[in-house]
């Protein structure tokens, strides 16, 4: 049952593929352009830099900065402390692949790893500030605020939620004070699994974005057709809540924080990727999406007045 079901869904795409291709063609250069312009050279570096951190326990400095208090907040071991921050500052799918590469490198557990997945891989600052709220939302100030607001809500997520897991702690000194030198076959290897970690993020992008295109081809209401670009990929999501008329500006906000919350199936598929030869699964990270959501939402409502017009004075 399970084959035919699979033949018939690849016939489906085949059929729509080659049925309309102006829209598939849309689909990659959108794709694509997102890709290039914005994944690739915000996530690239960083994923190079976090593999030799990781590689040579230089991350173990850093986490003096920063890993006191974190560890009093979440309860977690030093090496986590470095999935709660690359999960927060950089953006989908960094805090993942991140956490996958402790627990791969055994830096942490598998338990613990599953903890980090459902609050520490969120949506970029940079992506919610200039894309979110600058572009789509026409916001002529960074809104703090919202911004606050919306990444204090992982945050408790991941306080309220630390007591349903059950890990002990270890701390090595001795493993933490072993650093490696970086040498040439060591940034190879960091460069090379940059660049396939990239690649595939890109592929999955294009993909998503195409079953985007296809929705225009649904005979449903314009609102189920909005929620299901929204469910598909992120910014595509936000593109459709944004572009709405007639929907009052607080509700396009507050969906769109809301969508921003979720991230998509894109964004799943991307993490479940990054989380290969390791015992964690993207379901892990989906518990803590579905949770925010809501509060997200919430939060807008709060923060902004149900008759507010434009962007100026709701943050």
């Amino acid at each position: 049952m399970k084959k035919i079901l699979f033949l018939c869904s690849a016939s489906a795409v085949l059929i729509l593929i080659f049925s309309h291709p102006v829209l598939v063609a849309a689909g990659c250069a959108r794709g694509l352009s997102l890709w290039y312009t914005s994944v690739l050279p915000s996530l690239l570096p960083f994923l190079i830099l976090s593999g030799l951190l990781v590689r040579t326990g230089l991350f173990h400095v850093l986490n003096r900065a920063y890993a006191p208090a974190l560890k009093k907040l979440f309860g977690v071991s030093d090496s986590g402390c470095y999935a709660v921050l690359t999960g927060f500052l950089c953006g989908f799918p960094m805090g993942a692949k991140v956490t996958a590469d402790l627990v791969r490198s055994g830096h942490i557990s598998e338990d613990e790893g599953r903890y980090l997945l459902g609050f520490c891989n969120n949506v970029s600052p940079a992506f919610f500030l200039n894309y979110l709220c600058a572009s789509r939302l026409g916001c002529t100030k960074p809104p703090w605020g919202l911004f606050l607001g919306f990444y204090l809500l992982p945050v408790l997520y991941g306080f309220l939620s630390r007591p349903f897991f059950h890990f002990t702690v270890r701390e090595n000194k001795k493993e933490q004070t072993a650093m490696h030198r970086v040498d040439f076959p060591m940034l190879d290897a960091c460069i090379m699994d940059g660049f396939t970690t990239i690649t595939r993020l890109g592929g999955y992008i294009m993909l998503f974005t195409i079953m985007a295109q296809f929705l225009d081809l649904l005979c449903v209401p314009a609102p189920v057709r909005i929620f299901l670009g929204s469910v598909l990929e992120v910014s595509s999501g936000i593109d459709l809540i944004c572009s709405v008329n007639g929907l009052p500006y607080v509700w396009k906000a507050a969906f769109s924080c809301a969508c921003a919350a979720f991230g998509g199936l894109c964004i799943c598929a991307q993490t479940q990727s990054v989380l290969t030869e390791t015992p964690l699964r993207a379901g892990d990270w989906l518990k803590g999406r579905f949770i925010l959501v809501l509060p997200a939402l919430l939060l807008v409502l709060l923060l902004c007045p149900p008759g507010a017009q434009a962007p100026g004075g709701c943050w």
